[in-house]
């Protein structure tokens, strides 16, 4: 079977996904999907980081703003699990700004190779500094 070789956008996607699981997780290690509610470790057993803006375009990638964990099965069985996800963020953002979030996929965003390279050391580096400070395995 053939490998194939990670893109500099995908490893710099495999650092913020890395860097959002540690930023919510709690000092047991667990963290909480936004859209229902299960709580699993931070690290394997099915979290992944999941989109507010179904998009994978630059402008949305990597936007901590609308990122947060989700279980795989909200993630990517429920495809985001949208409506769930909506009333979580109405919790902490204004309609108009859910708004705004939702254009950023209409919007290009040029990324080039040495940037997402950069965008992995800063967000390998922010992972490992969370992973350290909260003492997560």
């Amino acid at each position: 079977m053939k490998y194939k070789k990670k893109t500099p956008k995908s490893k710099a996607w495999d650092a913020f996904s890395l860097y959002i699981r540690a930023k919510y997780a709690d000092i047991d290690g667990t963290v909480k999907c936004v859209t229902c509610g299960k709580i699993a470790r931070w690290k394997g057993d099915g979290m992944q980081a999941g989109h507010y803006v179904n998009s994978r375009c630059n402008s949305v990638l990597l936007n901590e703003k609308i990122v947060f964990p989700q279980c795989v099965d909200c993630n990517i069985y429920k495809h985001g699990n949208q409506n769930q996800f909506n009333f979580f963020m109405l919790k902490t953002h204004t309609k108009e700004q859910l708004e705004e979030f939702e254009n950023l996929k209409h919007k290009k965003k040029i990324i080039k190779k040495h940037e997402w390279k950069e965008l992995e050391i800063m967000y390998k580096e922010k992972a490992n500094y969370l992973i350290s400070e909260k003492e997560l395995s």
